[in-house]
């Protein structure tokens, strides 16, 4: 489900689910959280996604329990804690708690395929507090509001052109 893999200095997470399109589980979420506890030699963390999604989100069925959530929150603040830079190589769709774990990062780079939505809105659900803050940061109010409230998508200029992504490129030019 996570492969940890090295190039030189730099730890590559590859989320491994690609017949769900890298949907979190509960297991994943801890997973990751391994997998970063494992990358102390590492300069920088690269994470990425196998296949054609970063990150479809939350697997549909864990999203509402419990357990899913700590483990989310718990794998976010990891990644938003590491004392070394963290790469969100987005080389496809991020959704959901896939734009949460690439807002995580220090630092955005999207693939052409790259788009982001928080379509949480839609299904009658609320955004945490820290997803807001984060998001507003990062891509400023106008975004975050399009995101969270209007549901609306972004491709990867417009990522870009806001800010929400820091540049273009696939994983090789992000480890680069």
């Amino acid at each position: 489900m996570i492969e940890l893999a090295w190039r030189d200095h730099v730890a590559v997470l590859t989320l491994d689910r690609p017949e769900k399109h890298n949907a979190l589980t509960t297991a994943l979420c801890h997973g990751i959280r391994g997998a970063l506890a494992e990358t102390a030699d590492a300069r920088v963390v690269v994470i990425t996604g196998r296949g054609r999604s970063f990150c479809s989100g939350a697997d549909l069925d864990e999203v509402y329990t419990a357990d899913f959530r700590d483990a989310l929150y718990a794998m976010l603040h990891a990644v938003t804690d590491l004392p070394k830079p963290v790469v969100a190589a987005v080389n496809g769709a991020a959704i959901g708690a896939g734009t949460q774990l690439a807002v995580a990062a220090d630092f955005r780079v999207v693939a052409p395929a790259a788009r982001f939505a928080v379509p949480t809105a839609k299904i009658g659900l609320a955004v945490d507090p820290w997803t807001i803050r984060r998001l507003a940061l990062i891509a400023g109010n106008g975004t975050a509001r399009r995101l969270l409230l209007a549901c609306d998508q972004l491709d990867a200029a417009a990522a870009v052109a806001c800010g929400l992504a820091d540049r273009t490129g696939d994983t090789d030019q992000a480890l680069e």
